[in-house]
């Protein structure tokens, strides 16, 4: 492959070089035409040059873009990741924090979730993978599936993970915690167990032996008595070989027997959980379930808990929909700081092959003063 300036260079030091040989093979005949009776008086050939064209015809093979990593470039990209990362961080965390004064199963994280010290790791984070997205080479056009994975697997841990069935829920608290609450019909908190838990899994385990319980109707509620000074209602339960304590406000329970407002309570929750789940239909969808099967009502109770990820999901939705505007920074960033080499033929056998109108010619023209060393009063050397 060859290179312009590569050729040109040759060029000229070829040159050189023939009239340096030839300068010495006159220096040669001048000392013997010197010596010589008669050929003194003769002058002595030499060779010189008063123009020398040039005419170089080439092809561009190919055409390559590479960024420079200059250090001003570098600092530009830097100082745009992290502008990045706290804006992104801002945004996710207001949203975040709008979602868990509305959703039941993320009230108890309380008003000061997701908190300042939050946004700061959390950007810290999102500078820290992103920036480390950029220096691996990798084109973030096609790459942009694998960079929000990867900053899903960042981040996952940033945000607390709720499990729930159609009649409790183990949720997180402000504290760490885990409390596990009952749910009517409608979404909305009927009861709390007045134990906390240390952490999700211990929660999610007393909520499933509570849902099993209530399905089978072996939860026990015992003494139920009322605090004036809390407002709060609580009935004892049996709960296999432990016993829990169910707390609600109340207000919910108004006038009536506080017992009994309990008992139906769990009684309503012991219907959700024995009604049948019923199946589409084959003929309504047009989805066949399986070959020789046919759909039926199946009474399979929903007693286990699925994983409830809104805060994670609202987090994901933003950064995807962010990442777009990040690759369009960066390229733009590093496209500012590009250099573009064409690499050249000047091969007869390859200019052959090529469209004429592809190859290209570069002509320059050398004089006699380009080969004629000057004194500094620009008088012709003696040398």
């Amino acid at each position: 492959m060859s290179q312009l300036n590569q050729i040109i260079a040759s060029i000229l030091s070829d040159i050189n070089e023939a009239k340096s040989k030839a300068d010495f093979a006159s220096r040669d005949l001048a000392q013997a035409y010197a010596s010589d009776d008669i050929l003194r008086y003769f002058p002595v050939p030499k060779i010189g040059i008063s123009n020398l064209e040039v005419e170089i015809k080439y092809a561009v093979e190919t055409v390559e873009e590479k960024p420079i990593e200059s250090s001003q470039s570098q600092r530009r990209l830097a100082d745009f990741i992290q502008k990045f990362s706290e804006q992104t961080a801002n945004e996710i965390k207001n949203h975040v924090a709008k979602e868990v004064t509305s959703n039941v199963l993320y009230k108890d994280l309380g008003s000061n979730y997701p908190s300042q010290e939050w946004e700061s790791n959390f950007a810290a984070t999102l500078s820290d993978s992103l920036s480390k997205s950029v220096t691996s080479g990798a084109d973030l056009i096609r790459n942009l599936p694998s960079v929000t994975e990867q900053l899903k697997k960042s981040t996952v841990e940033f945000f607390p993970l709720a499990f729930k069935s159609e009649t409790v829920a183990a949720v997180p608290k402000s504290t760490g915690e885990y409390q596990v609450i009952g749910l009517d019909k409608s979404g909305a908190v009927d009861f709390k167990i007045q134990t906390d838990f240390p952490d999700d899994k211990t929660a999610l385990n007393l909520a499933k032996s509570l849902n099993s319980a209530i399905l089978s109707n072996k939860l026990e509620l015992g003494e139920v008595k009322r605090d004036a000074l809390s407002k709060t209602d609580m009935a004892k339960a049996k709960l296999g070989n432990q016993e829990i304590v169910l707390t609600m406000e109340s207000q919910k329970v108004g006038s009536s027997q506080p017992k009994v407002f309990f008992e139906s309570v769990i009684k309503e929750k012991s219907v959700v959980l024995n009604k049948p789940i019923l199946v589409r239909p084959t003929w309504l969808g047009g989805r066949p379930i399986g070959a020789g099967t046919r759909p039926t009502s199946t009474p399979e109770p929903s007693v286990n808990l699925k994983e409830d990820d809104t805060l994670l999901g609202i987090s994901q939705t933003i950064l995807r929909n962010k990442l777009t505007d990040f690759r369009v920074g960066v390229e733009k960033i590093l496209n500012e700081s590009k250099v573009t080499s064409l690499k050249l033929t000047v091969e007869s056998e390859k200019l052959k092959q090529v469209k004429p109108e592809t190859v290209s010619t570069i002509k320059f023209t050398l004089t006699g003063n380009d080969f004629t060393m000057v004194q500094d009063d620009g008088q012709k050397s003696v040398l």
